[in-house]
Protein backbone atom coordinates (compact mmCIF):
# COMPACT_ATOMS: atom_id res chain seq x y z
CA UNK A 1 0.00 0.00 0.00
CA UNK A 2 1.12 3.61 -0.03
CA UNK A 3 3.73 4.86 2.43
CA UNK A 4 4.91 7.89 4.06
CA UNK A 5 8.38 7.86 1.54
CA UNK A 6 6.10 7.67 -1.64
CA UNK A 7 3.55 10.35 -0.55
CA UNK A 8 6.65 12.46 0.16
CA UNK A 9 8.22 11.53 -3.78
CA UNK A 10 5.08 12.72 -5.43
CA UNK A 11 4.93 15.81 -2.99
CA UNK A 12 8.49 16.39 -4.61
CA UNK A 13 7.62 16.22 -8.14
CA UNK A 14 4.20 17.86 -7.82
CA UNK A 15 6.37 20.91 -6.92
CA UNK A 16 9.01 20.60 -9.46
CA UNK A 17 5.90 20.50 -12.22
CA UNK A 18 4.34 23.48 -10.64
CA UNK A 19 7.82 25.24 -10.95
CA UNK A 20 8.12 24.25 -14.35
CA UNK A 21 4.81 25.66 -14.93
CA UNK A 22 5.49 29.24 -13.29
CA UNK A 23 8.66 29.40 -15.56
CA UNK A 24 7.14 28.74 -18.83
CA UNK A 25 4.91 31.21 -18.32
CA UNK A 26 7.38 33.84 -17.17
CA UNK A 27 9.00 32.67 -20.31
CA UNK A 28 6.16 33.03 -22.38
CA UNK A 29 5.38 36.28 -21.11
CA UNK A 30 9.09 37.57 -21.39
CA UNK A 31 9.09 36.29 -25.18
CA UNK A 32 6.12 38.26 -25.83
CA UNK A 33 7.57 41.38 -24.77
CA UNK A 34 10.44 40.39 -27.00
CA UNK A 35 7.97 39.91 -29.91
CA UNK A 36 6.11 43.32 -29.27
CA UNK A 37 9.70 45.39 -29.13
CA UNK A 38 10.73 43.29 -32.36
CA UNK A 39 7.44 44.35 -34.50
CA UNK A 40 7.42 47.71 -33.02
CA UNK A 41 11.11 47.71 -34.40
CA UNK A 42 10.19 45.90 -38.16
CA UNK A 43 12.01 43.17 -37.61
CA UNK A 44 9.45 40.47 -37.69
CA UNK A 45 6.16 40.37 -39.26
CA UNK A 46 2.49 40.38 -37.87
CA UNK A 47 2.22 36.70 -39.00
CA UNK A 48 5.38 35.69 -36.67
CA UNK A 49 3.85 37.83 -34.25
CA UNK A 50 0.56 36.82 -34.26
CA UNK A 51 1.69 33.29 -34.07
CA UNK A 52 4.08 33.93 -31.43
CA UNK A 53 1.15 35.43 -29.44
CA UNK A 54 -1.14 32.85 -30.05
CA UNK A 55 1.22 30.15 -28.73
CA UNK A 56 1.98 32.56 -25.59
CA UNK A 57 -2.02 32.28 -25.18
CA UNK A 58 -1.85 28.38 -25.26
CA UNK A 59 1.29 28.25 -23.27
CA UNK A 60 -1.16 30.44 -20.35
CA UNK A 61 -3.92 28.08 -20.66
CA UNK A 62 -2.12 24.57 -20.36
CA UNK A 63 0.23 26.08 -17.46
CA UNK A 64 -3.14 26.81 -15.61
CA UNK A 65 -4.81 23.57 -16.82
CA UNK A 66 -1.47 21.71 -15.15
CA UNK A 67 -1.47 23.80 -11.74
CA UNK A 68 -5.17 22.79 -11.59
CA UNK A 69 -4.63 19.05 -12.13
CA UNK A 70 -1.46 19.55 -9.63
CA UNK A 71 -3.72 21.37 -6.52
CA UNK A 72 -6.39 18.48 -7.44
CA UNK A 73 -4.05 15.98 -6.54
CA UNK A 74 -2.57 17.29 -3.37
CA UNK A 75 -5.87 17.75 -2.30
CA UNK A 76 -6.63 13.79 -3.34
CA UNK A 77 -3.38 12.78 -1.60
CA UNK A 78 -3.76 14.62 1.35
CA UNK A 79 -7.43 12.65 1.91
CA UNK A 80 -5.13 9.27 2.25
CA UNK A 81 -3.59 10.76 5.73
CA UNK A 82 -6.15 10.44 9.10
CA UNK A 83 -5.28 11.16 12.93
CA UNK A 84 -4.95 8.13 14.59
CA UNK A 85 -6.55 7.79 18.31
CA UNK A 86 -3.11 8.54 19.25
CA UNK A 87 -2.90 11.91 17.70
CA UNK A 88 -0.38 10.61 15.52
CA UNK A 89 -0.98 10.97 11.39
CA UNK A 90 -1.45 7.46 10.00
CA UNK A 91 -1.74 6.91 6.30
CA UNK A 92 -5.20 5.41 5.23
CA UNK A 93 -5.26 2.32 3.09
CA UNK A 94 -8.25 3.05 0.64
CA UNK A 95 -7.49 1.54 -2.75
CA UNK A 96 -9.88 3.50 -4.52
CA UNK A 97 -8.34 6.76 -3.41
CA UNK A 98 -5.00 5.38 -4.42
CA UNK A 99 -6.32 4.49 -8.12
CA UNK A 100 -7.86 7.75 -8.13
CA UNK A 101 -4.84 9.56 -7.50
CA UNK A 102 -2.16 7.15 -9.74
CA UNK A 103 -4.91 8.25 -12.76
CA UNK A 104 -4.70 12.22 -11.77
CA UNK A 105 -1.26 11.36 -12.12
CA UNK A 106 -0.85 10.69 -15.41
CA UNK A 107 -2.87 12.95 -16.46
CA UNK A 108 -0.75 15.74 -14.83
CA UNK A 109 2.12 13.74 -16.00
CA UNK A 110 0.46 14.21 -19.91
CA UNK A 111 -0.30 17.74 -19.17
CA UNK A 112 3.62 18.64 -18.10
CA UNK A 113 4.46 17.04 -21.68
CA UNK A 114 2.37 19.14 -23.35
CA UNK A 115 3.91 22.45 -21.49
CA UNK A 116 7.40 21.02 -22.65
CA UNK A 117 6.50 20.81 -25.90
CA UNK A 118 4.86 24.40 -26.22
CA UNK A 119 7.93 25.44 -24.58
CA UNK A 120 9.96 23.71 -26.84
CA UNK A 121 8.00 25.90 -29.97
CA UNK A 122 8.35 28.76 -27.88
CA UNK A 123 11.73 28.74 -27.98
CA UNK A 124 12.43 28.02 -32.03
CA UNK A 125 10.12 30.04 -32.65
CA UNK A 126 11.85 32.78 -30.80
CA UNK A 127 15.39 31.55 -31.67
CA UNK A 128 14.10 31.72 -35.31
CA UNK A 129 13.22 35.50 -35.40
CA UNK A 130 16.39 36.11 -32.80
CA UNK A 131 14.06 37.00 -30.04
CA UNK A 132 16.46 35.06 -28.00
CA UNK A 133 20.11 34.52 -28.37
Amino acid sequence: MVKLQETEKASDVLKALEELAAQAKGMAANLAYAALKSREAGNISTRVYEDLLDLVDHTGRITSDLTRMIRVVKMEVGRLYKLSRHGEIELERNRELVEKIERSLDMVLAESQRVLENVKRLKSVSANNKLIS
